[in-house]
Parts: C-alpha cells; structure tokens; sequence
C-alpha cells in the first residue's frame, strides 16, 4: 500500500483534508464507534479515486480502537497521508478521540464523543531530498518553496451516536482551523468553515426469537459527508457469511457530478478480514469515466470472559 501511494505522486494529488469515505474505517467516520461493545478493532487500507487525468485522490489510513475500563469509554487512535502532487506537498494526519458518556434510551443508548485531528502539510519528500542534492545555494528550489514545512490544520470534532442491537445513527462535526507556515504559503483549497458526516447502519434478518434465522446477515448503510469543497454520499447494502463478504454500493460525488457503481467481495478468517471494494462511473449520468477502488485489512477481536476456576461457566452480567 505504501508503494501504491507513492508512485501515484507521479501524476495524482491528494485532498490536504481527505475528504474521502473510507469503506472499513468507521471510527474516523463516528468517533463514537470507538471501542462499541468493548471490542478491539484495527483497520487499515489504501483507498484509490480516480476522477480524470488531472484529478486523482488516493488515501492510506489506519486505525485502533479500544475500550477502556479505567476512562469508561472507547478510544481511538487514527492515522492518514496524502499527497497533493501539484503542489508538491505531502500531508500527514494523526487523530485522538474518546467515546463516552452513555445515555440511556428505551431501546437503545446514546454515546457522545470528543476528539481531535493534527493534519501537517510538508513540501513533498521526494522533491525535498532532491532539492537538496541537485540545487546549489544560489539556485531556486522547487516549488512550493524552500522552506520543508508549509502548514498545519487542526480539526476538533464532536460526534453523536444512537445505538442498538439492530440500528445505528450518528452525526458528526468537525471544525478546522489552518495555521500558516512563517513562510506565506497560497493554498486555494482552503477547508470550510465546518465538516457534517452522517452514518446510518443497520442490521437486517438478525435473529428471530434470539436464533439466527438465515445463514447469512444483511447489513445497510448510508453515509452522508458535506463540506464546502466536497460532498459525497455513499449507500451500500453487505450480506456477511461465516467466512465470506459480498455486496454493493452506489457512491455520489455531488462535487464532480459522478455517481458510481461498485461491489465488495470479501473473506474472513478468525477476527481477521480482507475487503476490496471497487466501482465505476455509471455512463450517460457522470460528467467523467472514473473509477475507485479500496483494499482493507480489518482485525476486530471480541472481549473474552475466561474463569480460570470455572473456564466453561457462561459470564456473569
């Protein structure tokens, strides 16, 4: 995935916010989702966009999850990188929340989350390290400049989130704020003043009666993102068996006018699953012939309640 991402810095850019919907990173989509139903979860997986020529998105992220007994909550750990190739700028983001705070509903519970994002814009790797050989002292650098680091953004956020045994419901928000490098910087995609995400996810054919009526699990989901550089929305429908994944999904990108088409296949092994989504753009709608594909690697391990005295005994509530 890391070569991926970097021979696509030959003719792609990257969003410096990364406003793409990774398929299996929820808790970067609902921080709220951290550490849900005291699991342990790690998600990771590289996410290509292609729109047209001059107009490639392509994101490498990660992300841990837990909860934790002594905070009473989930936490979460984030990561993502970026490359914004006609600027030649790298972008590096690291991300923190915490989700708590449960409220109690009468079917269900509600749980609030905070947290923060540390987004870093640097002049890109590659041509840094050649400036740095190739130029004498008194040549020109390559742009954007001399200087190696060109500026930060830092994004706190707030999430919500509705919970049960068969539905979830969550928004939420994100206001970021850029701090400029010493060194004046031009950057036209400036991030809006504010960021909406919201996710919907259900459970359908579950179980009847408390047994599992069909050998398989249907899952929708719909994700909803709005910003003032991009909107996207993103409607999938998973059926999920002992050891496989497949489904569909129709992805809107309101921005550039694409609406694309796609499935998912997949395969599980133990707590540990291998996703690849892909699509196309859907002819005669798009205003372009784009595509996008995501390949994912997700660990998610349930809590185990073992009595070394009694290691058969069911727990105790």
């Amino acid at each position: 995935m890391f070569i991926i991402l970097f021979f696509s810095g030959v003719k792609t850019y990257a969003q410096s916010e990364t406003y793409l919907l990774p398929f299996n990173n929820k808790v970067a989509i609902n921080p709220s989702l951290a550490g849900l139903n005291n699991n342990d979860s790690y998600h990771s997986g590289n996410q290509y966009y292609y729109v047209n020529e001059g107009q490639t998105y392509n994101l490498l992220y990660a992300s841990w999850d837990s909860y934790s007994d002594k905070l009473k909550g989930g936490i979460a750990l984030t990561f993502g990188q970026g490359l914004i190739n006609e600027l030649n700028v790298c972008t590096t983001e690291f991300g923190f929340s915490y989700s708590g705070f449960p409220i109690k509903t009468k079917n269900g519970e509600i749980l609030l989350s905070v947290g923060t994002n540390l987004l870093v814009g640097t002049k890109q790797w590659t041509v840094a390290f050649l400036d740095g050989i190739l130029l004498g002292r008194n040549d020109l650098s390559s742009p954007p400049g001399d200087s190696f680091f060109r500026y930060t953004t830092i994004k706190p956020k707030l999430g919500f989130l509705w919970t049960n045994d068969s539905f979830q419901f969550g928004i939420t928000g994100a206001t970021p704020y850029r701090l400029m490098a010493p060194e004046e910087f031009e950057y036209d995609h400036q991030p809006g003043p504010v960021s909406i995400t919201i996710y919907m996810s259900g459970v359908l054919d579950k179980r009847k009666k408390d047994l599992y009526s069909k050998p398989f699990q249907l899952s929708p989901e719909l994700i909803v993102f709005y910003n003032e550089e991009s909107i996207l929305s993103r409607l999938s429908m998973l059926s999920s068996h002992t050891d496989k994944t497949w489904g569909f999904f129709v992805q809107d990108d309101f921005t550039n006018n694409i609406h694309t088409l796609g499935g998912t296949i997949g395969y599980k092994r133990n707590f540990v699953r291998i996703n690849l989504n892909a699509g196309m753009a859907i002819p005669g709608i798009s205003d372009e012939n784009s595509f996008l594909c995501e390949l994912s690697l997700n660990i998610v391990v349930p809590p185990f309640d073992y009595s070394k005295i009694n290691p058969w005994a069911p727990a105790k509530n």
